[in-house]
């Protein structure tokens, strides 16, 4: 199974702008790749504060046949949200969620925020790919891609400016 960890960031390295959640700031070019990026990956995983960031959105399109699944500590806090390979909330690690996945036949996962899913994931050794918008945004603060100490070897695959914007889509392999 492919893993892509998919990312957006400001040109000093953090995905959120100072304490704000999400990534509204990001640019309308990035947000409508994101949206076709999404459509190749028959699976997501998520962290469960990204999960409360796109929650109303998420759930307008779970007839859609993609699973979702939301890492968390307390899955049983999200049961009145849990729909049975729709959307489901897992406190495994996630090599287990990975190897969960693979029997379910997923061929393709795309990895969304936060840092903690992105540091679990990487850490594992699980990433096959990590394709990152840079902004061109300076924060200064906020939360960075990864919060734990790691060195992942990447190998450039391409680069892409994005249509009517100064935003920037790389494509890096990760080197295992």
């Amino acid at each position: 199974m492919q893993v892509v960890l998919i990312v957006a960031q400001s040109l000093d390295g953090f995905i959120t702008r100072h304490d704000e959640p999400g990534v509204a700031w990001a640019s309308k070019a990035d947000q409508r790749w994101f949206g076709q990026a999404l459509e190749e990956f028959d699976c997501q995983v998520m962290a469960s504060g990204t999960y409360a960031i796109v929650r109303e959105h998420l759930r307008s399109k779970l007839e859609d046949g993609r699973l979702r699944i939301v890492m968390t500590r307390r899955p049983q806090s999200y049961l009145a949200d849990q729909q049975s390979g729709a959307l489901e909330f897992s406190s495994q690690p996630a090599l287990e969620i990975l190897e969960s996945l693979k029997n379910s036949d997923r061929t393709s996962c795309v990895l969304l925020g936060g840092a903690t899913a992105h540091d679990a994931f990487l850490q594992a050794g699980l990433v096959d790919e990590i394709w990152v918008t840079i902004e061109p945004r300076l924060f200064g603060q906020g939360t960075p891609v990864i919060k734990k100490r790691q060195d992942q070897q990447l190998e450039m695959i391409d680069t892409q400016r994005l249509p009517e914007s100064d935003s920037l889509v790389i494509r890096y392999r990760v080197k295992k």
